[in-house]
């Protein structure tokens, strides 16, 4: 399974279309997969799965169990319908709905960068200060005791 890595910034073109990096498109060629999946995020962002990274957490989903069962269901069901299968078209461009784009609070300018497992789309100003306020102070945090 690939790992989707780097920060890559683009525009949001005017029919809410969407650069996906080169090297991520590589990585869905080389799965010989048809599309990506596009789906809203944590934190105000949208996450992007190559097929076998959605294919796996959907496994995994399906079976996620909790004690609440309307909460599981809820849960399961609000990331379920807001995803949806994102098909490059002939430039490398995903379309981002209106209601993912309205999620994410995207406007023209957007940072996709790699997460591991997934990618995530960002709009830039929302990134930078999520940036500085969580992720920054968590890897100062975390980074001491990170074997790197």
């Amino acid at each position: 399974m690939a790992l989707l890595i780097g920060r890559y910034e683009y525009s949001l073109d005017p029919t809410n279309r969407l650069n996906v990096p080169p090297k991520f498109r590589e990585a869905l060629l080389q799965e010989k997969g048809g599309n990506f999946f596009l789906s809203s995020g944590r934190e105000g962002c949208l996450y992007l799965f190559l097929p076998t990274q959605f294919e796996k957490l959907s496994n995994d989903l399906q079976n996620f169990t909790m004690k609440d069962k309307e909460v599981e269901r809820a849960a399961t069901r609000k990331f379920f319908s807001d995803t949806m299968e994102a098909e490059l078209d002939s430039a490398g461009r995903i379309l981002i709905p209106e209601y993912l784009k309205k999620h994410a609070g995207l406007d023209s300018r957007v940072l996709v960068h790699g997460a591991g497992h997934r990618a995530e789309i960002w709009d830039w100003r929302r990134w930078n200060s999520y940036m500085r306020s969580r992720v920054e102070p968590a890897y100062r945090s975390v980074s001491k005791t990170l074997p790197i």
